[in-house]
């Protein structure tokens, strides 16, 4: 606070037109208790200005950690859902897959069943073809002893025939020649015209 001056009514008063030389004070007086008591007061000014600024790191950190919080928090809450969806999924595959051992148990059954029934059809081909060939043996054995006993009953007819239509033949022409030279005859006549 600068010097006051009272123009109005002492306009003389603190004031000098001359140099003044310094230092111009002779005599000090201290004030130790006004001293300590200024000192304390500046010192609770600094303990004051350090607990704001401590207490303004405090609300940050405390706005920080809260946001930490939060965020852990949701991550934990997701966390836990993922865990009981992980759960689930575990259950999940775990029917499932006790389901695709039983079908695999069925499946397996099947299929040993369907080749016992193969082997059972693939004996009875077997037995079924050596069947068609013993039959295809009878059958060309009995087709054999045909052609032979045609061939012996066609000689036979044939040695009849002859035997017959010769004695036809002399009955008729009263003639001893046999049948075939009269045929024989007959055709050398008929090339001749």
């Amino acid at each position: 606070m600068g010097l006051y001056i009272n123009k109005g009514k002492h306009p003389t008063v603190f004031k000098n037109n001359k140099k003044i030389s310094e230092p111009n004070q002779e005599l000090v007086r201290k004030d130790y208790l006004t001293e300590i008591i200024d000192e304390q007061q500046q010192a609770n000014v600094s303990l004051i200005n350090a607990i704001n600024a401590m207490k303004h790191q405090f609300l940050n950190q405390e706005v920080v950690q809260a946001s930490h919080l939060n965020t852990i928090t949701t991550q934990l809450n997701e966390l836990r859902t993922s865990n009981l969806q992980h759960k689930e999924y575990e259950e999940l595959i775990i029917h499932l897959l006790k389901t695709q051992e039983d079908l695999q148990k069925q499946l397996s059954e099947k299929i040993s069943k369907q080749e016992e029934f193969q082997m059972g059809v693939l004996n009875r081909l077997d037995q079924q073809e050596a069947l068609t060939e013993k039959i295809f043996r009878q059958i060309n054995h009995i087709r054999s002893i045909l052609f032979e006993r045609t061939n012996y009953l066609a000689e036979k007819i044939d040695e009849g025939y002859k035997i017959t239509s010769s004695y036809v033949y002399n009955l008729m022409t009263g003639s001893d020649q046999p049948v075939t030279f009269y045929l024989m005859n007959n055709k050398n006549t008929e090339k001749q015209k």
